[in-house]
């Protein structure tokens, strides 16, 4: 990152005076307490005959990032945590005295991103004991096996940290036929499309065959049989047939069995099917592009079916150390389109960092010719390339269809001020993952903010409705 890899150099040479704790030395004890208020003492997990893996890192650290971002400790957990054999305690420890809950939540400059979603292990801000094991860089990993000695073992795989711990530790049990369906997103150009979800083996047997559901409201419609060879820690596709989605219905995938078995855990083998449709655009439409502050290093192109560039522009006018004529503005393009044609939208970032950096809005937006927002894409967390594929076609609709495409909320992700591209008023009501309406809104109009900013953070669904039409969608709530 810009500023903060600097900073990282500084931080990194402030911790040259120490050596880290050698390889083999007796690990020092610690009992903290995680984010969600639970406390982990590593003497009372190593008495209980675990292997405790231990990522020391700092939310500001590309390199950290990057080994989060590999899932390889999301696995290890998974395989060998406590939903899976309960052999191995995984750890992250964020050793900057400097972070802040913020930091962690991904919603500073001074972060790489949002380090709690999706975490399915604790997370310590802990930079004691961070102190204690004598941390010279970011990350770092330890291994400390049950006979309580500590050994570096590095941000690897998670196939060559399993193999590291079966050579040095207790060697490890595992479960069978312990599947994942990961969760996924599907866009098409028309209502009708074939969707594909993704499942992965955290098991350790192959699997050669599975049977994966399609459910629409909780109701089986579709399924599908994959054989092949899916080793542990690989990741298959799965391609159901052709199927008309409804835009107000909610979907998901399931693994039903697993080399004809019962799948070990059926919550981890079930995930959301998030399902968009393009949104309707004339042949006139409107590109705004909102900048950050390093506007040399964006870009971005439209896309046809064909998977020809249409329109592009940028990288705009700044400077390599950020600001310039173009920096946190709005970049206005008109664009022509071919009818009858399904386009997709491509952000880029030269840096390979996205666009968030400064306080206005980063991100692009295409308005129609009626000056009807109809697709908007947040900028802030991507690295290289942020892809919207089948964002909207060019194609006639029926006035039904056409409604539901444009009954859409922005900005998504929000921080809680909300508005809705309608030509009416429409209702709206939200539910939170358990189901339950937690905000009710009637009669709202384009030029009508909606207020979600006294709910708590997290994903939500809106369901909303007009006269002649109806569609739910996913809002996330930073």
């Amino acid at each position: 990152m810009k500023k903060i890899t600097l900073f990282f150099a500084l931080v990194l040479l402030s911790f040259q005076s120490n050596a880290q704790i050698a390889d083999g030395s007796v690990a020092p004890d610690f009992t903290v307490t995680d984010i969600n208020g639970v406390t982990h003492s590593l003497s009372t997990y190593l008495a209980a005959g675990k292997t405790v893996l231990m990522d020391v890192s700092a939310t500001w650290c590309g390199p950290c990032w990057n080994l989060h971002n590999s899932k390889a400790l999301e696995d290890l957990t998974i395989a060998y945590g406590p939903e899976g054999s309960d052999e191995v305690v995984v750890l992250f420890i964020e050793g900057d005295a400097a972070t802040t809950s913020a930091d962690l939540n991904g919603t500073t400059a001074a972060t790489q991103g949002n380090w709690v979603a999706g975490t399915n292990y604790p997370i310590i801000d802990g930079s004691n004991v961070g102190s204690l094991y004598q941390i010279t860089y970011f990350p770092t990993v330890f291994r400390i096996c049950p006979n309580g000695l500590v050994y570096e073992v590095g941000g690897r795989t998670a196939s060559a940290i399993r193999t590291d711990l079966n050579a040095n530790c207790v060697p490890l049990i595992g479960t069978q036929n312990n599947v994942g369906a990961l969760e996924n997103a599907n866009s098409f150009c028309t209502s009708a499309g074939s969707a594909v979800t993704k499942m992965r083996n955290y098991g350790e047997n192959t699997i050669t065959t599975a049977t994966v559901n399609l459910l629409e409201n909780g109701t089986v419609v579709a399924t599908k049989n994959y054989t092949g060879s899916m080793p542990r820690f690989t990741t298959r596709n799965v391609t159901f047939d052709s199927y008309s989605f409804d835009a107000t219905a909610n979907y998901s995938v399931e693994v039903a069995t697993a080399n004809s078995n019962p799948v070990l855990n059926p919550t981890l083998a079930s995930a959301a099917m998030d399902v968009d449709v393009a949104s309707q655009a004339t042949t006139d439409v409107v590109v705004k592009v909102y900048t950050d502050n390093y506007p040399s290093e964006i870009s971005w192109n439209i896309k046809n079916s064909a998977g020809t560039i249409v329109a592009t522009a940028g990288p705009y006018a700044g400077t390599a150390s950020g600001g310039g004529v173009d920096a946190n503005t709005t970049k206005i393009h008109n664009v022509t389109l071919l009818t009858n044609d399904c386009y997709s939208i491509n952000l880029l970032d030269s840096y390979g960092d996205g666009w968030g950096y400064g306080s206005t809005p980063h991100g692009l937006e295409v308005f129609n010719s009626s000056d009807l927002s109809i697709v908007s894409i947040d900028g802030d967390n991507f690295t290289t390339t942020l892809a919207k594929p089948n964002a909207m076609t060019t194609t006639q609709l029926s006035v039904s269809a056409f409604e539901v495409n444009n009954l859409k909320l922005y900005p998504n992700p929000t921080t809680g001020i909300i508005s809705i591209n309608t030509e009416t008023s429409v209702n709206v009501s939200v539910v939170d993952v358990t189901g339950k309406v937690v905000f009710v809104a009637t009669n709202v109009t384009k030029d009508k903010n909606i207020d979600l900013s006294g709910l708590q953070k997290g994903v939500y669904l809106a369901k909303i409705s007009s006269e002649n039409a109806t569609t739910t969608e996913k809002i996330i709530l930073n």
